[in-house]
């Protein structure tokens, strides 16, 4: 395939906490130029700016956060000066630094839809929050309807994320292309500690939030009464402060850990107690390729071919959710054949290689034109 100039806008700088374009265009830039632009630093000039916005009712709170105006002239200076044969766009965040006039260029990787996301998180906020969530999904449905009708390609990780979006523009171009894993990185080690069950995830993220305090709260007190010398690690950036109060002998709350890949594979159990959840969770497939068994929720599971009793165990309330913990404490031979079933899922599905290959088929596709009919019988069943 042909050499391509690609210029890639993202809310983040792609890295191993952004993993999704940071595996992909890692695997990609040897084949095309690729050139970057993230955020700068938001300014308080910047904040007041984005209050401009306030009065839109299809401009979400998500895209004011990153408002930047050094970002805006830095993507209006590059779009024309730079001649590129597809802009491709990360996040709804960072998809309105994109003029208007450009966007039939773009390829739009909306990775999830953030609509459903945020009107499934609603219900468990508190009173404020509740309303926040609510106003800001309804700004991200009509957000999202917009820009998924402007663009040559959308982009998500999952089929109830394509179905979520369709539903708000049936005939919008939207294709599943699903989330990479570092197999190198994440693979299985040598040793683990017998009793340690581990949760990972940016706990600033409201959905990790509110698993961490379900976990700690509602299913660990059952896990600690057949097993008093289990140990709960949860890890992860930014804990905040509910989070941290309740630490104990048995239950850690790390913060950022640098090598979270043998914080996993150390452990003997892999949680991932979401109420809600959209995309595919990369907690579960980090964990199954360090081939840990994987306790989770019907929500965290989403469209994986997560095979209950095969790759782990699904359970949505607490008592059978600590129950299933229990079981992978007490066997590991089970334990360790769930592991390894899904190692081998990962490495089948979700390896960079072939991933990559399909997004460089769609960088390609979008240059010339092609079109791309929306998949709606991959999302009939969602």
């Amino acid at each position: 395939m042909a050499r391509l100039r690609i210029l890639y806008i993202g809310p983040h700088p792609p890295s191993a906490i952004a993993v999704r374009p940071w595996l992909f265009l890692g695997a990609l830039r040897e084949r095309h130029a690729i050139d970057i632009l993230t955020p700068f630093r938001v300014t308080s000039l910047d904040r007041l700016a984005a209050l401009r916005h306030l009065p839109d009712r299809a401009y979400p709170l998500q895209a004011m956060a990153v408002e930047s105006r050094r970002m805006r002239r830095a993507v209006r200076a590059a779009i024309a000066d730079g001649e590129y044969d597809v802009i491709h766009v990360e996040h709804v965040r960072a998809f309105s630094f994109v003029p208007k006039s450009d966007r039939r260029r773009v390829l739009f990787d909306a990775v999830d839809c953030v609509s459903d996301l945020f009107a499934q998180a609603a219900p468990y906020q508190g009173l404020a929050r509740r309303r926040i969530f609510e106003h800001e999904a309804r700004r991200l449905s009509r957000f999202e309807s917009t820009a998924i009708s402007s663009v040559a390609r959308v982009l998500v990780a999952s089929r109830r994320d394509a179905a979520g979006l369709l539903a708000l523009q049936p005939a919008a171009p939207v294709q599943v292309l699903h989330n990479p894993v570092d197999l190198f990185r994440f693979r299985p080690g040598l040793q683990r500690s017998p009793n340690t069950v581990v949760f990972t995830g940016k706990m600033s993220f409201h959905a990790n939030r509110v698993a961490a305090r379900w976990l700690c709260d509602e299913i660990w007190p059952h896990v600690r009464s057949r097993h008093p010398e289990a140990r709960l690690l949860i890890a992860g950036a930014r804990p905040p402060a509910a989070l941290l109060r309740r630490r104990s002998a048995d239950v850690e709350v790390t913060g950022y850990v640098p090598e979270l890949s043998r914080l996993i594979a150390g452990a003997a159990v892999a949680v991932a107690p979401l109420r809600y959840a959209v995309g595919i969770q990369n907690k579960v497939l980090e964990a199954m390729a360090c081939a840990i068994p994987v306790v989770t929720t019907t929500a965290a599971v989403g469209d994986l071919r997560f095979e209950e009793g095969g790759h782990g165990f699904v359970a949505n309330d607490a008592r059978a959710f600590a129950e299933r913990i229990c079981w992978l404490l007490d066997d590991r031979r089970l334990a360790g054949e769930m592991g390894r079933a899904g190692r081998d899922y990962v490495e089948r599905h979700h390896a960079i290689g072939p991933l990559a290959d399909e997004l460089d088929r769609y960088y390609h596709d979008t240059l010339s034109g092609d079109s791309i009919q929306p998949i709606r019988r991959e999302v009939e069943a969602i």
